[in-house]
């Protein structure tokens, strides 16, 4: 059918289609009885944008999620269902699209009377050459860590001058309106930082605050000379509370512990210290204000500051410090992953900065958590750096570098 413009002095009729069907070298009778005409009017494409519904979505809204649009106004938009994210980005065709609300498909076109021609008017609200694509990536939780850092919590005593100094506490909502993650993977970031909700505002605990609470729970451990896979829970807390809000013992107790599935004489669930979590806060504790460590020394007074029964091992590091081994004496620094951009190539640029030649192993902590389900660490690095083999290592290096 030809499409007529808007304020058209003509207007087609059942015998202008008949005739086309005839130029045309049809049969009527193989024609549905509904011709529809369609017509430009005033385009109003601004007022519309199409998108392109990943699988997922379509998955999500069946069912019975809601999708939400999220983002700052300088923001890139993103959409989040449930559990995931998904970028948005304008994506071209070559084809102009045509949008018609009312446009029937050829099952609605049959008609009342099979023999009579029908004629309907459709009308073109836009014409796109541009529409809208989802894909799936990694939340951007960046942000999170910078929203609630000035609110951390720094003990009871000092919550009534936080709080008069005028510092936004951020509930779950406020959080989502701000941070461009599904609520499933808002949860998971907020778990990874340590967060503590605090009368239904989350907050993190201040670095030195949270060593002195988890100090007070390891010389309990200590002075007890509890075994580190057998510690009761009720006695920690009976033991504790006078130190303490009930809410931040019970929130570190979990941080750091786990059933261990043993009960004791009255039938109470023991608990574990948690090895690798312990190991790398304390090693944190350790090289945060150290600058270069040497690192024999550090390895030593790391074990030591440990419980009896946990061992370090330094890939508990892993994307919290670097080490150097070529140096004399060897070294290790603080290098925390959470402080290097969130665009790729400009944390390749970073990284590259830092250090000439990387393993894989090296490299894979500080590059892992912006992967995707298409993309793993190594597709990254083959697209972003240069790869190379010395005395049979491979080596990463800077695709511009010497």
């Amino acid at each position: 059918m030809e499409v007529e413009p808007h304020n058209r002095s003509y207007v087609r009729t059942p015998e202008d289609v008949k005739v086309m069907i005839k130029h045309a070298k049809l049969e009527e009778k193989d024609i549905k009885p509904i011709t529809q005409a369609i017509y430009f009017t005033n385009r109003t494409e601004e007022d519309y944008k199409l998108l392109e519904i990943n699988p997922l979505v379509i998955s999500a809204l069946k069912e019975g999620q809601k999708v939400v649009f999220r983002g700052a106004r300088d923001d890139k938009a993103v959409l989040c269902t449930e559990d995931k994210t998904f970028e948005v980005k304008e994506a071209e065709t070559s084809n102009s699209l045509l949008l018609l609300p009312e446009l029937k498909l050829a099952e609605d076109c049959k008609g009342d009377d099979e023999d009579v021609r029908q004629l309907e008017e459709r009308k073109i609200v836009g014409v796109f050459h541009t529409y809208l694509e989802l894909r799936l990536i990694k939340p951007r939780l960046r942000r999170l860590k910078s929203l609630l850092e000035p609110s951390s919590y720094r003990g009871s005593e000092l919550e009534a001058d936080l709080l008069e100094s005028g510092v936004r506490l951020y509930t779950t909502v406020d959080l989502l309106r701000e941070v461009q993650a599904s609520e499933q993977e808002l949860t998971g970031g907020l778990e990874d930082l340590g967060a503590c909700c605090i009368d239904g505002k989350w907050r993190l605990l201040e670095f030195d605050y949270h060593f002195r609470v988890l100090s007070y729970f390891l010389n309990l451990i200590d002075s007890n000379s509890w075994n580190v896979s057998s510690i009761p829970y009720r006695e920690t807390i009976d033991n504790l509370q006078d130190l303490m809000p009930m809410y931040i013992l019970e929130h570190v107790f979990h941080q750091y512990c786990e059933m261990s599935g043993d009960r004791d004489d009255e039938g109470e669930p023991l608990y574990s210290l948690l090895e690798d979590k312990t190991c790398r806060f304390l090693a944190e504790v350790l090289l945060r204000p150290a600058g270069r460590f040497n690192l024999q020394d550090f390895l030593q007074a790391w074990q030591d500051s440990v419980p009896e029964g946990l061992q370090t091992d330094l890939k508990q590091l892993d994307g919290i410090a670097l080490t150097d081994l070529n140096a004399r004496p060897q070294v290790i620094w603080f290098f925390p992953e959470t402080d290097l951009p969130e665009d790729i190539q400009e944390r390749i640029n970073v990284l590259f900065e830092i250090r000439d030649k990387w393993t894989l192993d090296q490299i894979h902590p500080y590059i892992e958590k912006l992967t995707t389900e298409k993309q793993n660490v190594n597709a990254l690095l083959t697209k972003h750096a240069r790869a190379s083999n010395i005395n049979g290592v491979r080596y990463y290096s800077s695709r511009h570098g010497k």
